[in-house]
């Protein structure tokens, strides 16, 4: 039996599934990789009901030399962003770096469900990836 159950979003435009049932929705390592996903998405002062909450994209991020310390500073804002998800557990390899003022980041995020991989590329969009034993894919 699932611990979390989650609607699916359309992975281009999303919006919540509909119309397919039970299929519809995503439980526990799946479940987690979206909300991961999501709580990426959502940039702080863009949720009218809690204007605090989300990735402080404008307020901290953007417009940041590449310092050593900003970047830390960086590295510890997605961090947290992904520690405050439900069933997260805790992150292992982060790496991250400035280079030609495009910022990468990838990090190992243990899950009590498996691992999810969440990464960035310049140029391309960010990609979560879940491992476990049922071969869940690429989000």
């Amino acid at each position: 039996m699932a611990q979390i159950t989650v609607r699916a979003l359309d992975p281009v435009t999303w919006e919540p599934q509909q119309g397919n049932g039970q299929n519809n929705f995503l439980e526990d390592l799946q479940a987690v990789t979206q909300i991961i996903a999501t709580r990426l998405k959502l940039f702080q002062g863009e949720w009218f009901l809690n204007m605090e909450d989300g990735l402080p994209m404008f307020q901290q991020i953007l417009g940041s030399s590449g310092s050593v310390r900003n970047l830390q500073v960086i590295i510890n804002l997605i961090s947290a962003r992904i520690l405050g998800t439900p069933f997260v557990t805790s992150i292992t390899n982060i790496t991250a770096e400035f280079q030609d003022r495009k910022f990468t980041y990838k990090a190992v995020v243990a899950t009590e469900f498996g691992t999810v991989i969440v990464q960035n590329a310049p140029g391309s969009s960010a990609s979560l990836s879940s491992n476990s034993t049922d071969n869940s894919g690429i989000f």
